[in-house]
């Protein structure tokens, strides 16, 4: 049964609303918030979050390692959540303040949260200019903004959100509580788990690359792909990034993996839980990883090959071969780091290594000649 209503009620960012600026914080409700240990004044008021170099009389920042805590005297920033252990030269507990935590980074998750501006709610319904198929399934909490276009069978879960220009296909499934950014696409049949985010351009769904040449012709015979693509839950796939459908069965992405912009996942491949893929990488067909890797920025992975759970690829890595559980591997062709960093060792020397040999050689010359040159 189809479930649509319309709605005349404002639609997020058309109520004309002025956003207010956030009223801020006392570092010592901050301190409070983050059970932290303040090293400082309590009455400091920050209403803003910055960089360390970028700081002012009312913003606090983060330092996370040693080499940032050096430049804490330098900065003009009112506070710092800090974390614990780190020795900060040049601070003044008569006018600054310091939040000492386990974990910077962790504990400037929730400073963030703290600080940003609350989200509009998106009213439920279907936005006028939207197409919605009579045979699509929407629940009445979803919301379905303007241009946006939801085909026949498609089933649409509780509080759903698909934002202007969004495109849901034929029999596709997008769980509750996913949210869709402009222009997001899933195609017919995939499924979406809950919870999931499809920023600004991403694409699950796309036609595998495959193709033949032509047996009876120059050319090339493109290959169907028939199969689909399933996330689980909590996924989010990063603007222009897109994930193909399988040539035959799934391809799959493992419930809290999370993925960057810009980042081709290739058909079949089978990506597991937590794992998390930088910009720009390439996964090619049929790769199978396990849960937790981690993915460096515009690493490219062969079609085929299996990365065991809790691997490392680094960034610009090309993996030509299977990778075991929780190695790290470098280099294009990608090795284990070990072995990487000893060629790289070797490979910043080739220039002194080339002038001793060259060096050599001229003393075994000379040596033959009854001479010995021990100059370069």
């Amino acid at each position: 049964m189809t479930r649509l209503r319309s709605t005349t009620r404002p639609r997020p960012g058309e109520s004309g609303e002025t956003p207010v600026a956030h009223a801020g914080f006392t570092t010592g409700e901050l301190a409070d918030r983050l059970g932290a240990t303040l090293v400082g004044p309590r009455d400091l008021h920050v209403v803003r979050v910055d960089a360390l170099d970028q700081g002012d009389a009312r913003t606090i920042t983060f330092i996370r390692e040693q080499k940032f805590a050096e430049r804490w005297g330098a900065s003009h920033a009112a506070a710092a959540v800090v974390t614990s252990g780190l020795e900060v030269p040049g601070h003044d507990a008569s006018r600054r303040a310091l939040l000492l935590v386990d974990d910077a980074d962790l504990a400037l998750i929730r400073v963030l949260e703290l600080f940003a501006p609350p989200s509009p709610e998106p009213e439920p319904g279907v936005h006028p200019s939207a197409t919605v198929h009579a045979a699509a399934d929407i629940a009445p909490s979803a919301s379905i903004g303007p241009q946006c276009v939801v085909e026949a069978g498609a089933t649409i879960g509780e509080g759903v959100v698909l934002l202007a220009g969004a495109y849901v296909g034929r029999d596709a499934v997008v769980g509750d509580g996913t949210c869709l950014h402009p222009g997001a696409v899933v195609e017919e049949r995939c499924v979406v788990g809950k919870r999931c985010i499809l920023h600004a351009g991403a694409i699950v769904g796309a036609d595998g690359f495959g193709y033949r040449p032509r047996p009876d012709a120059p050319g090339l015979v493109k290959i169907p792909h028939l199969g689909d693509v399933r996330l689980g839950d909590e996924v989010e796939i990063g603007a222009n990034s897109c994930v193909d459908r399988a040539k035959f069965g799934s391809t799959r992405i493992g419930d809290g993996t999370k993925i960057d912009n810009l980042v081709q996942v290739g058909h079949n491949c089978d990506i597991g839980r937590f794992c998390v893929i930088c910009g720009q990488a390439g996964i090619s067909g049929s790769v199978r990883m396990g849960d937790g890797v981690q993915v460096g920025g515009a690493a490219g992975i062969k079609d085929n090959i299996t990365i065991g759970a809790g691997a490392k690829i680094t960034a610009g890595a090309g993996v030509m071969n299977d990778v075991p559980a929780g190695e790290v591997w470098l280099g294009s062709p990608a090795g284990p780091q070990r072995e990487q960093a000893a060629n790289y060792a070797a490979l910043r020397r080739l220039g002194e290594i080339a002038r001793e040999v060259k060096r050599l050689g001229r003393n075994a010359d000379a040596s033959r000649n009854g001479e010995f040159d021990d100059h370069e």
